[in-house]
């Protein structure tokens, strides 16, 4: 607590130095959202306070105002015949220009109809085709919003239907489903779980490797998606990384317990309007681990670095290209053999049933290449062609009872290589139609291996020994007409084709969206969504009796969703937005065992979810609920957003027994909110504008559904044995956690700076995690999530 205070005690310190008035450049492009061809001689105006002033586009669609004071803005923009918006609360700070790109919706009425108003973008997904499930973010959002450590992963976890998997990493369930079932989209290619310390086989990671100082706004997906989405059934992350500044060279410093970053940003040729933005992060969390707070880890440390970078070449001549990439390497040592056997054992979120010295080696890593062309005044093409790995190599070594001698236990060498195109028309037909056709073929390498030492028959069994490749070929096509401005239908098909064994599935997709008065809008949405069982699940081997393997399910089908979603939108003066949906999602086709039992791939990510033999694709599942959204838009330095998730998740095995899911927590209530305070000046030529932030988040949650223990087989066995019978029957007690978010900014003449303290579980609250049986006690145990967890960040741009 002592610390607490002093870190409260700093954040809260105020420089006696004032404030003068200083100024930015906001700058921008304007293009129309179907056809990308720039819009020339579009209006723009901003607003703050006590400032207005405006422009025009110019013939490629750019805009520019200079000299804007510091502070919150407003943009409107508008052009004959378009529909008009305004993107309020904007932040002008020093040391980094302010870019904001715009794209206009042609009015589907004749030009002399047109009635031109402002709609707030912000309820409104980047992606045109998108008609219900979907939200925009903003990468403020994800430095903003409490507990979110700067990750659009728990950024997302205060969305409505979205619950986290735990606190140890950033999976996300939505709607009930597992976490595995996530797409990662970055740029238009599919990439690899993009978290340090992250198993290729899933979508999370205690860390992530994105980097929301490279991002743009981007969309958020939960459900019935547009064709262009394939293979996933639970939800899509849709991310855009942002160009650098093609005028002026930007840098960013910022340090915290999570790593230490470096930032750049400027134009490769002005003439060209090409630039380059990079940015490479090394970890820390050493410092944290020296202050005494809980890592999770015992006393290991994880070590990580990452780095993201884009290169783009505008040209009017051969189109835009652009270069980019992610990385990122981690490694970790928990070693019991070095551990003082005098000390209490450290208890740990992640606790094995039997002492262990554990090496973690992982690596990831995208590249892509992109091409993109307009064509005259109504299309445009994208290219785009790509390359991704990401490699697992870990060691458990058990401790002999004896001598604590280390001795192999199971080791995992899993690769992961993808080698991807992808290329999609959209076409503007009239301000009525349009349409986009696409296709993606991505050739996958893997290498899988993987054993572990059965004490029983004193073997080694190999798991996985897997070296092979397939291809996935996904064809689609999107069209959307639009009546009016008011009632639009968007429908499009997509196919996955399935190379290794043949495998395809057709997947029709439908929209409607219908604006019944301004700012009422009802939405409806169907889409039927597949996804490939995992690799290492296709290619598990079987041992025999007599020592020979097996490999029995490499024709393993795809699991199937249809997915119905059915909402209404309210925006109250463009402040207040109130949103339901009510969803039901039909899974069939599941992964379950072939023996009766209760073994479903849907609980797949779910810490005691263990793997089956033989499989078959008999299985099937369910998920119904009501999510509601009030959200405030931020106004005059203050939001709010509350969600409330009402839901159902169940699931039948081999058994047919209806079970719960291990994802399915009845309920969960999020409610955040944040106050913006800009400190008055009393001297007149002050050094700084400065601005105190608080941020806070509350979020209350059924606990996760798991198997009871079978203690008198756990004795036996000296290991945890659960009773599967009465799989997923019993409830974790009720998740309650509060994060609290304190920042102090100082704008200065060329550099803004930000010193914040980020605290995760503000009470200590002792969470629970799992069950498990110890053989020590003789007795079951509760291991609990993270307590309470600060995180310290300093941030300069200039």
């Amino acid at each position: 607590m002592n610390k607490l205070i002093l870190l409260v005690i700093l954040i809260a310190f105020i420089s006696t130095l004032n404030a003068q008035d200083y100024r930015q450049t906001v700058k921008g492009k304007i293009i129309d959202k179907e056809s990308h061809k720039p819009v020339e001689f579009a209006t723009v105006l901003l607003t703050n306070t006590n400032f207005s002033t405006g422009t025009i586009s110019n013939e490629t669609g750019d805009y520019k105002i200079e000299k804007v004071p510091v502070g919150r803005i407003a943009l409107q923009i508008s052009f004959v015949g378009y529909e008009s918006i305004t993107i309020p609360n904007l932040e002008v700070t020093t040391g980094k220009e302010l870019v904001v790109n715009i794209e206009l919706i042609e009015s589907a009425v004749k030009l002399e109809e047109v009635t031109i108003k402002a709609h707030h973008n912000k309820e409104k997904p980047i992606n045109s085709l998108t008609t219900i499930s979907a939200r925009t973010f903003s990468i403020e959002e994800s430095q903003r919003y409490a507990g979110s450590w700067n990750d659009v992963s728990r950024m997302a976890m205060n969305f409505a239907g979205v619950k986290a998997s735990s606190d140890m990493v950033n999976e996300i369930v939505i709607r009930g489903n597992s976490p595995i079932g996530l797409l990662f989209r970055l740029e238009g290619v599919d990439i690899p779980n993009p978290n340090h310390f992250g198993d290729g086989g899933t979508t999370g990671g205690p860390i992530s490797i994105l980097n929301n100082n490279t991002l743009s706004n981007s969309d958020f997906l939960t459900g019935a998606f547009p064709a262009e989405y394939g293979n996933t059934i639970s939800g899509v992350f849709d991310l855009k990384m942002r160009n650098g500044n093609s005028d002026n060279h930007e840098f960013v410093n910022q340090v915290g317990f999570r790593g230490f970053e470096l930032g750049a940003e400027g134009p490769i040729s002005r003439k060209s309007n090409s630039s380059y933005l990079i940015n490479y992060r090394y970890s820390t969390l050493q410092i944290l681990s020296g202050m005494g707070v809980d890592l999770g880890t015992g006393a290991a440390i994880p070590k990580y670095q990452d780095i993201s970078f884009k290169l783009n070449f505008p040209s009017r001549k051969i189109g835009n290209i652009s270069l980019f990439g992610l990385g990122g390497k981690s490694n970790m040592k928990m070693l019991d053999s070095e551990r003082d056997t005098t000390e209490v054992k450290e208890e740990m979120p992640i606790e094995s049933d039997y002492e262990m010295d554990l090496y973690m080696n992982d690596y990831s890593g995208t590249i892509g290449l992109t091409h993109s062309y307009i064509f005259g005044n109504s299309a445009y093409t994208k290219f785009i062609l790509s390359a991704s790995t990401i490699s697992n190599i870990w060691t458990i070594d058990s401790l002999s009872t004896d001598n604590r001698e280390p001795v192999l236990q199971s080791y995992t060498d899993f690769q992961r290589t993808k080698f991807a195109a992808r290329f999609f028309i959209n076409k503007k037909f009239d301000n009525k139609n349009t349409l986009r056709a696409g296709i993606s073929a991505e050739q996958q390498v893997f290498n899988l291996l993987d054993s572990i030492y059965e004490g029983s028959s004193q073997v080694y069994r190999t798991i996985r020994d897997f070296d092979g490749s397939e291809m996935l070929i996904q064809p689609y096509i999107q069209y959307q007409h639009r009546f009016n401005d008011k009632f639009q239908v968007n429908l499009g098909v997509n196919t996955i084709f399935q190379t290794s064994n043949q495998n395809y599935v057709i997947e029709p997709r439908a929209g409607l969206k219908w604006e019944l008065a301004p700012g009422n809008t009802i939405s409806c949405g169907y889409g039927l969504h597949s996804i490939i069982t995992p690799i290492e699940i296709a290619n598990q081997k079987v041992m025999l009796e007599d020592g020979t393997y097996i490999e029995p399910n490499k024709d393993l089908y795809f699991t199937k969703s249809h997915h119905f979603v059915v909402g209404y939108d309210k925006v109250f003066s463009g402040k207040i937005r109130f949103k339901s949906e009510i969803y039901y999602q039909y899974i069939t086709n599941v992964v379950v065992e072939k023996d009766s039992s209760s073994y479903s791939l849907l609980n797949r990510g779910s810490y005691t979810f263990t793997d089956a033999d033989i499989l078959e694709n008999t299985g099937k599942g369910y998920n119904y609920g009501i999510e509601l959204t009030i959200e405030k838009f931020m106004d005059r330095g203050l939001y709010f957003l509350s969600t409330l998730s009402l839901y159902e998740s169940k699931y039948r095995g081999s058994d047919c027994v209806l079970r719960n899911t291990a994802f399915n927590s009845n309920y969960v209530f999020n409610l955040l909110g944040g106050k913006e305070f800009k400190i008055k000046s009393k001297k007149v030529n002050a050094r700084y504008v400065k601005k105190f932030v608080i941020d806070s988040k509350f979020n209350w949650a059924g606990g996760q559904y798991y198997s009871p223990i079978d203690l008198e087989a756990s004795k036996i066995a000296g290991i945890t044995q659960y009773d599967e019978s009465r799989a997923y029957s019993k409830q974790m007690p009720v998740y309650f956690k509060i994060d609290l978010r304190l920042a102090m900014k100082w704008v200065g003449k060329k550099s803004t700076q930000e010193l914040a303290v980020d605290i995760s579980n503000l009470t200590n609250r002792k969470n629970s995690f799992y069950v498990k049986y110890d053989n020590k006690t003789g007795d079951l145990k509760t291991i609990y999530q993270l307590g309470f967890m600060p995180e310290l960040m300093y941030r300069i741009t200039f």
